[in-house]
């Protein structure tokens, strides 16, 4: 019986040892706990402001001034200004390419068509040529006003191309 007797005297002092150890921990996680309140109290920046108004106006004032007479507002000013111009430049050139391209890709449609129905009048061959044409300068339109007007959060929609206008007596 002095095994059932050591297991049980293992277990208690375990159980011991066990709320020593939680006793402990719980210790050191409210000096630690308390130390960060301190802190994050010291470094409210909000109430440090409320608490002393004055001298975080002179700060303020301080750092602006600082700031203005690195010139690092300038610089910043200079760096977006050419990037916002490289910017415009490169959209420019995008929206060219994208217009030749549309109305190359007009004119073959176009092209291939005329040849696909040559018994067409030459007038109405022109008409559709035109008509294409027409299209595809409005659809330039249709990209350019999109790509001119300031993208919003959230509300984007697909760009798509105007839906041609149906004319009585130009198609054969």
């Amino acid at each position: 019986m002095s095994t059932q007797a050591e297991i049980t005297a293992t277990r208690e002092e375990l159980t011991a040892v066990r709320d020593r150890m939680s006793d402990t921990v719980a210790e050191i996680g409210d000096r630690v706990s308390g130390r960060v309140d301190a802190v994050k109290d010291r470094l409210d920046a909000v109430q440090l402001v409320r608490d002393h108004p004055w001298p975080s106006l002179a700060v303020a004032l301080g750092a602006g001034v600082a700031v203005a007479a690195s010139g690092a507002d300038r610089k910043a000013t200079t760096a977006v200004a050419g990037a916002s111009r490289h910017a415009a430049r490169a959209g420019a050139d995008a929206v060219t390419s994208g217009l030749h391209s549309v109305k190359s890709a007009t004119h073959n449609a176009a092209d291939a068509a005329a040849e696909a129905v040559p018994q067409v009048p030459s007038r109405a061959r022109s008409a559709i040529v035109g008509a294409l044409d027409s299209l595809a300068a409005k659809f330039a339109l249709s990209l350019i006003e999109h790509l001119r007007e300031p993208a919003t959060s959230g509300n984007t929609q697909p760009l798509t191309p105007p839906e041609p206008s149906s004319r009585s007596g130009s198609a054969p």
